[in-house]
């Protein structure tokens, strides 16, 4: 059986998708996008199972699309879009994102060229570069029956979330959570264990989620980041993220651990 090409082609940040009646959307194939339809960038080429990705980007989306195509920020089509298609577009963004912002090298300036499939070669000094990955921690701390969420000035709505932040240089990923829930909240933790992770393509990152036991202290929050923090029952909850979150998956979790000892 031939792959079937899946044609990935990036305006900035948004991804030309086909839909359908219903709103579902999927990654357009070559016979509803063909390859040379814009003048886009030298593809990048994956394979997942029988699927050969394509991933391009240009500039400018042009004055029309073929019919049934729309241009769609990536984040929405979790909810109308089949879950192995997001996940491959999800990681056709990060290299999108990647190739159109790695056209110099980071060390002279100079103009770069591909040598692999994701990796750029210096076209002046040589300097052999690839795709980076910004690691970041997520926590679900628990205290009793209760739950510690907080809302970050950055969320988009009213839903709180949980304490998460970047690694540093010469942090690991244990001394991070410790640093991020005590600049946050002023708590500190103990217990401190891995749930899982989470690829987060906006634009290039991976959620490392862990749970952790309240120690001491009482909240301060870092107000220059958080809104509101403070701990929760199983029954008493505010809005919560999207369920496309490890943050609501660590959440989601902990709910079905303790809904059944709710008093």
């Amino acid at each position: 059986m031939l792959p079937v090409k899946l044609i990935c082609l990036f305006i900035g940040n948004d991804l030309i998708v086909a839909t359908f009646s219903n709103g579902a959307t999927h990654i357009p194939r070559d016979g509803e996008m063909p390859l040379n339809y814009l003048r886009a960038s030298e593809p990048h080429i994956f394979t997942v199972g029988r699927y050969d990705v394509y991933v391009m980007h240009c500039d400018a989306l042009p004055s029309r699309l073929p019919g049934g195509l729309v241009l769609s920020p990536l984040r929405p089509l979790f909810a109308t879009m089949d879950g192995g298609e997001f996940t491959i577009a999800c990681k056709a963004s990060q290299i999108a994102y990647w190739d159109s912002h790695s056209t110099h090298c980071p060390k002279c300036g100079a103009a770069t060229e591909r040598f692999t499939a994701i990796g750029k070669r210096c076209t002046a000094c040589n300097f052999e570069f690839f795709p980076s990955i910004h690691p970041a921690i997520i926590v679900r701390i628990e205290r009793g029956d209760e739950i510690l969420l907080v809302r970050a000035h950055t969320f988009r709505g009213n839903h709180y979330g949980l304490v998460a932040g970047f690694v540093e240089p010469g942090e690991s990923l244990e001394e991070c959570v410790r640093r991020e829930v005590m600049e946050e909240t002023g708590l500190t933790v103990s217990n401190i264990q891995y749930y899982g992770s989470q690829s987060w393509p906006f634009p290039s990152g991976i959620m490392v989620g862990f749970t952790a036991r309240y120690e001491s202290g009482e909240i301060r929050m870092q107000t220059e980041e958080l809104a509101d923090a403070a701990f929760f029952r199983a029954d008493n909850l505010p809005t919560l993220p999207d369920r496309m979150s490890i943050a609501r998956h660590l959440i989601d979790d902990w709910t079905e651990q303790h809904t059944n000892t709710i008093s």
